[in-house]
């Protein structure tokens, strides 16, 4: 059993020594330590009893260094550069945000309210939120929290399911009561030489649902035939669904915010209900710190609210909807 307390002297009478060697006097060393000489004096002379020999000779204003001196400061300048970096590296892994990083409509549309609502709680530590669309570069990063769209099997990673995927024709409360369509009916009483264009992002993954994907999963006819408007990023679908500009395929999860505030409304009751879903993620390697552990469980807790309630959201919308085309 290791008794340091015991077996080592105090940690100040080391620090003292240490800069005493290397300024060359007690004087400079009071000076850079912010002390009296005499408490320099002191404390030297407590760690010369310790040892049990003189670690410097007094020679009127010279100060020499003794070879058990020598030898003693190799030691402790190794040693107290050791702990130093050693504490210095715990200090910033500590000052350092906790780091999550989602894909960028995650975090757009459903992180982002959610890590303000965090910051608002008890639980509140600083946060950095990073987006990518781009999910093996996410994986990729040392980030301590992901939420990625996922079927749930990612090797390395373990995932908790946050959020269902459920796609349905979205567009404005103004296009939808322009349209003039029955939210109760079938998405194909749209199609006509007048409807304004779908809003589509080309597939970036095996896994990802466009239009294309959509159509065929229900087994309804389209996109061909219907005016189709291909955007840069999926998000950009969502931008211009809420200006008016267009039909976009929503996910009712992550646009909760946007459907309850009225910003969107569904057209119809045609829903795509895939097996994949927004998971929360975190590295099997990597223990999880105290505050990521406490965001884990606001999201979890965030998520398990959303898909409850007095509720289906998404029932609950297309009753908002028919109400007010």
């Amino acid at each position: 059993m290791r008794k340091y307390r015991a077996s080592l002297p105090p940690l100040d009478l080391l620090i003292f020594f240490e800069a005493a060697h290397r300024v060359g006097s007690f004087t400079g060393c009071a000076s850079e330590l912010h002390v009296s000489q005499a408490a320099v004096s002191k404390r030297i002379r407590q760690l010369e009893e310790w040892v049990g020999e003189p670690l410097f000779v007094r020679n009127g204003k010279r100060l020499l260094v003794t070879e058990s001196g020598d030898r003693l400061y190799q030691t402790v300048g190794m040693a107290l550069e050791f702990l130093r970096q050693g504490l210095g590296n715990l200090r910033e892994n500590a000052a350092r945000p906790l780091s999550i990083a989602a894909n960028t409509v995650v975090g757009m549309f459903w992180l982002t309210s959610q890590l303000q609502s965090f910051g608002l709680s008890g639980d509140a530590c600083p946060t950095r939120l990073t987006t990518s669309d781009n999910t093996n570069g996410l994986l990729d990063t040392q980030n301590d929290l992901l939420v990625i769209y996922s079927d749930g099997s990612i090797p390395g990673w373990h995932a908790a399911r946050l959020l269902d995927e459920e796609m349905v024709p979205m567009a404005s409360p103004s296009l939808a009561a322009m349209l003039a369509g029955d939210p109760e009916g079938s998405f194909s009483q749209y199609r006509n030489a007048d409807c304004p264009p779908l809003l589509n992002y080309l597939r970036s993954a095996p896994d990802w649902v466009d239009w294309r994907v959509w159509f065929k999963a229900l087994a309804m006819k389209g996109p061909d035939g219907w005016p189709v408007k291909t955007m840069s990023t999926y998000s950009q679908t969502i931008g211009e669904a809420i200006r008016g500009n267009g039909i976009a395929l929503g996910s009712v999860a992550l646009l909760h915010s946007e459907l309850e505030a009225h910003r969107l409304v569904p057209l119809s009751r045609d829903v795509l209900r895939t097996q994949k879903g927004y998971y929360l993620c975190h590295n099997e390697n990597l223990p999880l710190s105290g505050d990521a552990q406490r965001l884990a469980e606001f999201l979890v807790v965030a998520a398990n609210a959303q898909r409850t309630g007095t509720g289906h959201l998404r029932d609950i919308m297309f009753d908002k909807a028919a109400q007010k085309v």
